[in-house]
């Protein structure tokens, strides 16, 4: 399994607003990532989880530290070299799915791809790839407030993939979803772990931890546990 990011002794200091209190969301982490694994972050409210996977993310930057993500150290790049990273190397998938109410099922799975400039017949292919592969074929001239929570949060998976990211960053991503449905959407993420991708899940849910590879628990900044679940629930083939 190759190595597709790391973070090094990375620290992040926020400053309180008109004050000169500083406040340490996240002390000294170290971390690797390999292809094809599935991490769950987990952590009380403060615990710095959101912090982490607002770097891994590239949506913020580190005080001190490196993260490499593939082959380069993103935590000293410009804002507009680290947007084109985000755009081409990571895949978010939202709790409240930050779908454009506006826009088909089609068109928003196209977003990410028409950012990039990629001609019109190419996205479309892409969009339908997709939308077979997470069962939403039937639904792609369908916009946002036609279609159920887990139908959503199946355009959000989908709008992940677009770019074909080296890493999927997933946050709280069954947490606006009832049990049923959140069990279905864990299975599209066993199968597309079973199918090679890493994938990072932000959680408070035991039960979607349970089916990671391994959990990361973060207690004020600090890593207090990083370990490997024995006995992971299997990846699962779904079936639409």
């Amino acid at each position: 399994m190759a190595l597709v990011a790391s973070i090094r002794n990375l620290s992040k200091i926020y400053h309180k607003p008109g004050t000169d209190v500083e406040v340490a969301a996240l002390r000294c982490i170290n971390l690797e990532f390999v292809t094809g694994e599935y991490t769950a972050i987990m952590g009380a409210s403060g615990s710095g989880k959101s912090t982490l996977m607002n770097i891994l993310g590239c949506l913020d930057k580190p005080t001190n530290g490196h993260y490499i993500l593939g082959d380069d150290d993103v935590s000293i790049m410009e804002d507009d070299v680290l947007s084109e990273i985000r755009s081409r190397r990571i895949g978010f998938i939202f709790q409240n799915f930050n779908l454009i109410q506006q826009l088909t099922v089609a068109e928003n799975l196209e977003v990410p791809m028409f950012y990039l400039g990629i001609p019109p017949a190419r996205r479309r292919q892409r969009a339908n790839e997709l939308a077979h592969k997470v069962g939403l074929t039937e639904r792609l001239d369908h916009r946002p407030m036609q279609l159920s929570g887990g139908q959503q949060q199946r355009v959000c998976i989908a709008r992940a993939l677009m770019n074909d990211p080296l890493i999927v960053l997933a946050d709280e991503p069954t947490g606006a979803l009832d049990s049923k449905t959140g069990q279905q959407i864990m299975e599209i993420f066993d199968e597309l772990v079973a199918s090679g991708r890493t994938i990072i899940v932000v959680t408070h849910d035991p039960n979607v931890a349970k089916r990671c590879h391994r959990v990361i628990q973060l207690h004020d900044g600090e890593i207090v546990r990083d370990e490997r679940n024995s006995h992971p629930i299997p990846a699962q083939v779904v079936g639409h």
